[in-house]
């Protein structure tokens, strides 16, 4: 493991002193900053409402942007797919010439550890510490440095809230939860999905709910129905296989075996194979938060969809005695080491501007609240059709993150290699 380390930290070393400086006209060196970005289909100013962007529009527009605000700088991004973007930046480290600047995407603390890295602290201004939510700045705090520029709080909803169709609702006769923040216990959410789930005239079956062995956000949310952790109190070993954790599989597989509330052939799904059934009507309710709203309104600009789901987002429903919970995670970017300090300065002022307010606050496009206190208050999230009442959902995804729990245990610790066993856990529990 030590040869590897030193392996990876020469090579990066050496790639960038490979890295020339040209002296330009002005007194700032004329240089090219790289950046990756997963894919983030985000509409930047000007970009025509009725279109859907493709996810090259908005780091274009971001680029174009800084270089306006920096002649004397080129940059260059690139959007890299989900699938094997821990891959692709592994295979850069090694080569010694990772990008400058990238999304936190599978963020390895032991980058850090290894000064493969640039801290942020001394770039953090007394109003980003205050305008930061607090656990997405935290989320990059790795052996007293930060690490993390935040951007995104929470994500598009997945093992955090769920989507009801109040359709089938009102179709069937029950009732959607209506307490404060829409919360529900088990035994609620059980009765309404007995109910949910019948045979239409035409034989379709519609079931209440999907669950899938490769969504792993969403599985992990009923696992922790029961107060569940992923490791123990001291971070020494694992305790899913405690006996909440075991409770709460055992509910999982229930939703299809016991109650038969859930579709068989989970096993071979993930997420998307589970929207598709909230989206063709073949279940009442489906996951995720505001982002599915946003997604909503997509498919049905590009005729992916036929008709508009006016959507309620409720969160997962609770064990009384353990209270709600949810999936608490955050995203930002993150700055390579740099060979001298103009150019760890710069990239660092790309990443600042990417996560500036204004620029922070474009994620409303997609219908994500931020990581900042100032872009939340900026949102409005008008772009999206008038056939939901945003603003109550946008009211009651906030308030179930605010139960948020890091899933799969803290930053500090790389836990990514369970996620493969976890898969295998529940696919051979065959939900």
């Amino acid at each position: 493991m030590k040869a590897i380390r030193y392996l990876l930290i020469v090579s990066l070393l050496l790639g960038l002193t490979g890295i020339g400086l040209a002296q330009g006209e002005g007194d700032d060196p004329e240089i090219t900053l790289t950046w990756w970005i997963n894919p983030w289909r985000i509409r930047p100013p000007g970009f025509p409402a009725d279109q859907s962007p493709t996810g090259d529009e908005y780091p274009q527009w971001i680029s174009d942007e800084f270089m306006k605000l920096h002649p004397n700088i080129t940059v260059e991004w690139e959007v890299v797919p989900n699938s094997g973007y821990l891959e692709k930046i592994n295979t850069a480290l090694f080569a010694g010439n990772p990008p400058d600047v990238m999304r936190s995407l599978d963020f390895n603390p032991e980058w850090a550890r290894e000064g493969l890295l640039e801290p942020i602290d001394d770039y953090l201004t007394d109003f980003d510490y205050e305008d930061f939510v607090d656990y997405a700045l935290n989320d990059g705090f790795i052996d007293d440095h930060y690490y993390i520029w935040p951007w995104n709080n929470s994500n598009n909803g997945m093992g955090s809230t769920l989507l009801l169709n109040p359709a089938i609702f009102e179709e069937r006769g029950v009732p959607l939860p209506d307490g404060p923040g829409r919360h529900w216990t088990i035994d609620e959410f059980l009765e309404a999905a007995e109910q949910l789930t019948f045979t239409r005239d035409d034989g379709t079956e519609v079931y209440a709910i999907t669950v899938a062995a490769q969504d792993v956000e969403n599985s992990m949310a009923w696992i922790y129905r029961y107060g569940a952790s992923y490791i123990n109190g001291d971070m020494t070993g694992f305790a899913l296989n405690s006996e909440e954790g075991v409770r709460g599989l055992q509910l999982l597989v229930d939703l299809v075996n016991e109650y038969g509330v859930a579709p068989r052939g989970g096993e071979a799904l993930d997420v998307y194979g589970t929207i598709d059934n909230f989206h063709q009507g073949r279940a009442a309710m489906g996951y995720g938060g505001i982002y599915e709203i946003g997604r909503i309104d997509r498919y049905l600009n590009e005729d992916r969809i036929t008709e508009a789901i006016d959507v309620v987002v409720a969160p997962f429903p609770h064990d009384p005695e353990t209270g709600p919970v949810a999936y608490e995670t955050s995203g930002g970017f993150i700055v390579f080491r740099q060979s001298d300090d103009y150019r760890r300065d710069m990239a660092m002022e790309l990443a600042r501007f990417i996560t500036n307010t204004e620029n922070t606050a474009l994620l409303e496009d997609l219908l994500y609240v931020t990581a900042r206190h100032s872009s939340n208050e900026l949102l409005t999230f008008e772009s999206v059709q008038a056939y939901t009442d945003v603003r109550e959902q946008v009211e009651t995804y906030m308030d179930a993150i605010s139960y948020g729990i890091p899933y799969f245990g803290p930053r500090t610790l790389d836990t990514s290699g369970a996620t493969d066993y976890f898969k295998s856990a529940v696919w051979r529990a065959r939900p």
